[in-house]
């Protein structure tokens, strides 16, 4: 806990579901905690947890190099969370030149605000399972796996964002670490294209829980936001480290599921919290897709002395319990 007492951190992207979610653990470890977004949503996890009074909230864009670097200079930040990105698969698709200029370009602007300010010289970035591709393999994937061709623009956005993050540790000296996540879930997120969100949603409406593009027997993993965010922090925590420096991590459950698995779970946990009964299999409506991927978590327990806590039973409660206790406030 002492390690962050009264260290002026900015968290860019922090009104977003895991950046919110960072933020808040920082401020209980007493951090002082500065967080850059486009907009401060009415739906941010920030709002839902009372926390706004207790951030400093700048508007603003990571594409902006100029107001960037004057942030940096005026607040002196001893460290820096690039969470900030264009996230969604299928507007990366739909708008591959502003994915780009968001998580290439907006990376590159932040990290050079980090390189030619006098303080800030500590900087963790989230990066993304997605760096790793359309993978073949039927194993846990390890740092050191190449990134493969992807369906989508948002994957080959993050490689470029995850590999200039490690470069500017070799060339500049910068104390970097990029942070791989796949499939995360929690409380606050509010982007109904993900999986857990939106079954849950759809079990509000009456609806019954759907699995579509996929028969559901392909396999993955789905991470607690706040074993995400405690990952965020050890990365920053030990950046001192050359273990840790310049170094890519995988964070994950280590408990890979197939999707069917996954979403049957969730409709365990809806009955569980609500006592309404529903049929626990989910309707699948799509082919088979031959299709395994989930990371190998040793390296962040070796060298973070991280690993998961938050068992996805009592995870998918928690938030299923949290989407009913906001529904209104949701507009659910």
């Amino acid at each position: 806990m002492s390690f962050w007492i009264n260290r002026p951190v900015f968290v860019l992207g922090g009104a977003g579901f895991g950046g919110a979610h960072l933020c808040e653990q920082l401020l209980e470890r007493g951090a002082r905690v500065w967080v850059l977004d486009k907009m401060l949503a009415p739906d941010s996890y920030l709002q839902f947890a009372t926390l706004t009074e207790r951030i400093t909230f700048v508007p603003g864009d990571i594409r902006d190099a100029a107001e960037l670097k004057l942030l940096f200079e005026r607040f002196e930040f001893d460290t820096v969370f690039l969470v900030a990105a264009q996230p969604i698969v299928s507007i990366s698709n739909a708008l591959p030149l502003e994915t780009a200029e968001v998580n290439i370009m907006g990376t590159y602007n932040v990290l050079e605000a980090c390189r030619v300010s006098r303080k800030t010289k500590k900087l963790v970035f989230a990066s993304s399972g997605a760096y790793y591709g359309a993978t073949n393999t039927t194993e846990a994937i390890g740092e050191d796996a190449p990134p493969l061709p992807a369906a989508n623009i948002y994957a080959p956005s993050k490689v470029a964002g995850d590999l200039a993050v490690r470069c500017y540790a070799k060339i500049y000296g910068l104390q970097t670490a990029v942070c791989r996540w796949m499939n995360t879930y929690g409380p606050g997120d509010t982007n109904f294209s993900r999986i857990v969100p939106a079954t849950i949603r759809r079990l509000m409406h009456g609806e019954r829980a759907v699995i579509d593009g996929t028969d559901g027997t392909n396999v993955l993993e789905f991470l607690h936001v706040r074993d995400m965010a405690r990952g965020y922090i050890a990365a920053a925590e030990n950046l001192d480290s050359p273990a840790v420096c310049g170094e890519a991590f995988n964070f994950g459950s280590g408990q890979p599921i197939t999707l069917r698995d996954g979403v049957s779970q969730i409709l365990r946990a809806w009955n569980a919290v609500t006592n309404e009964g529903v049929d626990e299999e989910p309707l699948i409506t799509g082919p088979r897709v031959q299709s395994v991927k989930y990371m190998d978590i040793r390296k962040a327990d070796e060298r973070l002395n991280w690993r998961p806590e938050i068992p996805l039973d009592d995870g998918l409660r928690e938030t299923v319990a949290w989407y009913h206790h906001n529904r209104s406030k949701l507009g659910l």
